[in-house]
């Protein structure tokens, strides 16, 4: 069995490994079929350790989110420092490659945001809800500040439209993802048209949303 880490820095390092492999079983599993006991399993430690790390499941999957958050605001200010906002069309150009940069290629993301509010905030403890938030809130008010250098939107109103787009990466996530035994019918009954396209259904709505924000304005 492994030992516990005992360095701060030796757990942090445990605790990114551990979100690793979390991420590898989500990315070949549903959430629901994941077990903490599997997960230790793999990392070769017991329950009891691996639960010093992350104290729920879903502390541990939200914490998954958060450290996808980091990365995301990360390449959102690299993209504005590239290509500096200097109008709503050029904010709306920004959120809508990098939405479409979400959707090809962070599927991760996009399934964790999409359960965010309803299962991963439902069962975390106080400490590392607001441990998250506090560091999250950093990133994302420096993110915001350099979008609004030049741009007439206050940071309040771009965090509202940010907020907006998590919202409907959710509400289009799950209207696209069907139950594997409805699935199955649709495809054996050769109901095709039935499915949901998600990228195109959010891009669209996206987009339809950033055209009145600004019609709005």
């Amino acid at each position: 069995m492994a030992k516990r880490a005992m360095t701060p820095e030796a757990k942090a390092l445990k605790a990114q490994a551990i979100l690793d492999k979390a991420a590898e079983m989500f990315l070949s599993s549903e959430y629901e079929k994941i077990k903490i006991s599997d997960l230790a399993k793999q990392m070769g430690m017991s329950n009891g350790i691996l639960f010093v790390y992350f104290k729920t499941k879903e502390a541990l999957f939200f914490s998954l989110l958060c450290r996808e958050y980091e990365k995301r605001f990360t390449r959102l200010a690299e993209l504005a420092k590239q290509s500096p906002i200097w109008n709503f069309s050029d904010f709306k150009l920004l959120i809508m490659n990098e939405l479409t940069e979400l959707v090809d290629h962070n599927p991760l993301y996009i399934r964790l945001e999409s359960m965010r509010s309803a299962v991963l905030e439902k069962n975390i403890d106080a400490e590392t809800m607001l441990n998250k938030k506090i560091n999250l809130y950093k990133m994302i008010t420096d993110l915001v500040a350099i979008i609004c250098e030049h741009l007439s939107l206050t940071q309040e109103e771009v965090l509202d439209i940010l907020q907006a787009e998590a919202s409907i990466i959710t509400g289009c996530k799950l209207s696209a993802t069907l139950p594997a035994d409805v699935a199955d019918i649709i495809e054996q009954s050769g109901l095709e048209g039935m499915k949901r396209d998600f990228k195109k259904d959010v891009l669209t709505t996206m987009n339809h949303y950033l055209n009145g924000y600004a019609a709005h304005k």
